[in-house]
């Protein structure tokens, strides 16, 4: 067979924007080669070193090719913010690192985050590019735009410094030491504070160290530790940011206050201040690294775009009536390192002296002993029937870490002696579904039953699921036997209400997976320590979250929604540029 007559290669699987790209690159590297062999043979290595630094391509996003010289072009200027952003930091801390103050322990862990960004800037940078680049194709779709004018102000922010004061307080609390969680400060309690701090000042002023006062008697811990000194504030510090506008007009090393604030009073000091004014250590590291407005505004749209589209599904997408799904649940917590046959054990415990300790029952009468095991025998003569339900019985149990859940312990490896002796005998002589007679322990005495068995928690739960097919009606049965999340099992595994991006992928893909009434999930839903079986309910095409779950899929489900979304785009990046982004082994 020649090769003008062989069966051409099936291409009809590769997505058409792959095969563009792999024109692009086929292209590009017969440029080079042309290149190459005009130059010479001595010129090859040089011009494959400028390749490699220069015009490689690294990334293919939505019809667009990004060489490397862009890329590094975008890792300069976020090295460039960083770098200025630690230097600007350092400097709030001092050479000698007293000057942090209060603000110290943030400013080090600021620090700390920018020396892990700094580890991972080819990825950063890389998701930079892409994203912008990506984004910009679908904004359109979305409603989505960035001005000119947006991106002026942003500059205009990265490149300026805010006003700042150093400033040293003395805090007095209106509400006193003992008062109880959740109290609010009455008009009396501001009177004492405000005499309180007024005889402080009286002190400052007669010559009195502030240091030495602020040590001791300020009600804020964590200046009081560095003799009052609080450190650099600006007005839109989250802790201290309240102390800006306190010390307007007031000059270094004068006194302010007492002042009434929302807790009490203050009197401040400024140690020193800077104005507003030009980020002169970022503007110039972009200057020497040769980034010219152009670049650094393109790179600022992109950052303003991945805002608005945070925004866009916080706003509208979590917000919209979606498709939601009512389920109920049963969790069982999966095992951990080598799996071992365990048994699912529960128990009712009568103490001579309720609520007491092991000394306390040690300590006890034979009259209260007595009366115990007469509490312990009419559980057990109770629980003989089969319909007795051991929530409500437990509720009268003394062990105050099962009695709510129906006197369940959870599994247990007889390997582990997770038991005292008395306790484990009684359950190595029981069998699955057998109840013990009450059985005395140093704690009182048991009424015990080895509910269950398995030797795997992946098999157990495969093993429920072919119950529950064959019954789905025994759901709630099951559910309060043997679901290990407390949330739910005493109200038969009922969850609620559940909406994409609420809760992991495999869960969201097993309970949207489901579509008849009634239905279980075919398979355990292993998430993590996790497996998850579900019922569904109900199902509604278009209905809202309620505001008490709306903050959660506001804050976790961005990345899961833009993920999907990314899932039908024309994204390529060089295998070799993820392994430079791929964080360093751990040793």
């Amino acid at each position: 067979m020649t090769y003008r007559n062989r069966p051409a290669p099936r291409r009809r699987h590769r997505a058409r924007w792959q095969d563009e790209l792999r024109t692009q690159r086929l292209l590009v590297g017969g440029f080079a080669a042309a290149i190459a062999v005009a130059l010479g043979l001595f010129g090859i290595s040089a011009w494959n070193a400028y390749y490699d630094t220069h015009l490689q391509q690294v990334m293919y996003v939505e019809g667009t090719a990004v060489i490397r010289e862009e890329l590094d072009l975008r890792k300069a200027i976020q090295a460039a913010e960083l770098q200025a952003t630690g230097v600007d930091i350092q400097d709030q801390l001092g050479e000698d690192q007293t000057t942090g103050g209060a603000r110290g322990a943030v400013l080090q862990q600021q620090l700390s985050v920018i020396t892990d960004q700094f580890s991972n800037l080819t990825a950063t940078s890389t998701g930079s590019i892409s994203d912008g680049l990506f984004q910009a194709t679908r904004a359109e779709e979305f409603g989505i735009s960035v001005t000119d004018e947006e991106i002026d102000a942003e500059v205009a922010t990265r490149q300026t410094l805010p006003a700042r004061i150093q400033v040293s307080i003395i805090e007095v609390d209106a509400l006193p030491e003992d008062a109880a969680s959740g109290a609010e400060a009455t008009d009396e309690d501001f009177a004492r504070a405000e005499e309180e701090a007024n005889d402080i000042r009286a002190r400052l002023d007669d010559g009195e160290e502030f240091g030495a006062i602020a040590t001791a008697e300020s009600d804020d811990p964590g200046s009081a530790t560095f003799e009052g000194l609080v450190g650099w504030v600006s007005e839109d510090d989250p802790q201290y940011g309240y102390l800006f506008p306190l010390a307007d007009g007031v000059e270094a090393g004068e006194l302010s206050g007492p002042t009434r604030t929302d807790d009490g009073y203050v009197i401040l000091r400024v140690e020193d201040r800077t104005e507003e004014g030009p980020f002169t250590g970022l503007l110039d590291l972009l200057s020497s690294a040769r980034i010219t407005d152009a670049d650094y505004r393109a790179y600022i749209g992109d950052e303003l775009l991945k805002r608005d589209f945070r925004t866009y599904f916080t706003d509208d997408v979590a917000v919209s009536p979606a498709e939601q799904r009512e389920v109920a649940q049963i969790l069982i917590l999966n095992d951990q390192g080598v799996p071992v046959p365990k048994q699912r054990i529960r128990h009712l415990l009568a103490q001579p002296v309720p609520g007491g300790e092991v000394a306390d029952q040690e300590a006890a009468t034979e009259e209260q002993w007595a009366a115990a095991e007469a509490r312990a025998q009419g559980w057990f003569d109770e629980v003989q029937d089969p319909d007795a339900d051991w929530f409500e019985i437990a509720k009268e149990s003394d062990d105050p870490g099962s009695r709510s859940n129906g006197g369940d312990l959870g599994w247990y490896d007889p390997t582990t002696g997770q038991f005292v002796p008395e306790f484990e005998a009684a359950v190595a002589r029981l069998a699955v579904g057998e109840i013990s007679e009450p059985v005395r322990t140093d704690f009182g005495y048991h009424v015990i039953q080895v509910t269950d068995q398995r030797t795997t928690a992946l098999d157990f739960a495969a093993s429920l699921i072919e119950d529950l097919e064959a019954d789905p009606d025994s759901f709630g049965a099951e559910a309060r036997a043997n679901s290990e999340d407390s949330a739910t099992r005493s109200d038969e595994g009922y969850l609620g209400w559940v909406a994409r991006y609420e809760g992991s992928v495999a869960r969201e893909q097993a309970i949207f997976g489901m579509t008849d009434i009634g239905e279980i999930s075919a398979d355990p839903v292993v998430d993590g320590n996790q497996i998850w079986i579900f019922k569904l309910l109900g199902s509604n095409p278009e209905r809202l979250v309620e505001e008490s779950r709306l903050s959660t899929i506001q804050s976790t489900g961005y990345s899961r929604w833009y993920e999907t979304l990314k899932a039908d785009g024309q994204i390529w990046i060089d295998t070799q540029l993820q392994l430079e982004a791929a964080p360093p082994p751990t040793a």
